[in-house]
């Protein structure tokens, strides 16, 4: 049993710190969190757990493989990535963002749940360094004799604390005065979507 604890913990470090960089859900997470109530933005931290779900998956019923040699399959999700960047990044810098009224209310441009959904799916499930993560993970760090049982808690385990850590996020960038902070730069969606844009085109980029 103590090797799968050394094996737990060793993974459990190794997603955290891939966690902490930020990346184009971080940026679309931080983006929804101000523009819904965090009900809706919740939303996105949902899907992105989902698509991550969705490779740890992939990666326990052993399709690792499929996808790690399969320079197609790679550049089809590269392609689809970088077109969903761009898409998302367009419609981010042409919607109104939140803002702030007399008073200090503030009236919110919102998306519906599901949307939200989608789009954390979609926007994680495109990113090829997510599903390159996830199958070097179960490679390098999972040993081939681990039990099934074993990877799924693994595999559980990675799942909650993606959902978790966005949600904590979500609560956090909806604290009143911090919310409010962040709202009163001017254009603040454009700033989003710009950003959207650049991380699209640098994956086309990346494919030359």
């Amino acid at each position: 049993m103590e090797i799968y604890l050394n094996e737990f913990i060793i993974i459990a470090i190794a997603h955290f710190i891939a966690l902490l960089s930020p990346g184009a859900d971080f940026v679309y997470l931080v983006n929804s969190s101000l523009n819904n109530q965090p009900k809706i933005a919740i939303g996105a931290s949902l899907g992105i757990a989902l698509s991550n779900g969705f490779y740890i998956l992939i990666c326990l019923l052993g399709y690792a493989t499929l996808f790690s040699q399969s320079e197609v399959l790679m550049s089809m999700i590269k392609i689809g990535g970088g077109g969903y960047l761009l898409f998302l990044g367009y419609h981010v810098m042409l919607s109104q963002s939140s803002t702030i009224n007399t008073g200090s209310t503030i009236t919110l441009n919102q998306n519906s749940f599901f949307k939200e959904v989608l789009r954390g799916f979609y926007l994680s499930f495109l990113n090829p360094k997510i599903s390159i993560f996830y199958i070097s993970l179960f490679s390098l760090a999972i040993s081939s004799e681990t039990p099934l049982s074993i990877q799924l808690l693994y595999g559980l385990w990675m799942f909650l604390f993606v959902f978790i850590w966005d949600s904590l996020l979500v609560l956090l960038l909806n604290k009143k005065r911090l919310k409010e902070k962040i709202l009163s730069f001017t254009n603040i969606n454009k700033i989003f979507g710009a950003l959207l844009l650049f991380m699209g085109l640098g994956l086309f980029y990346s494919m030359i």
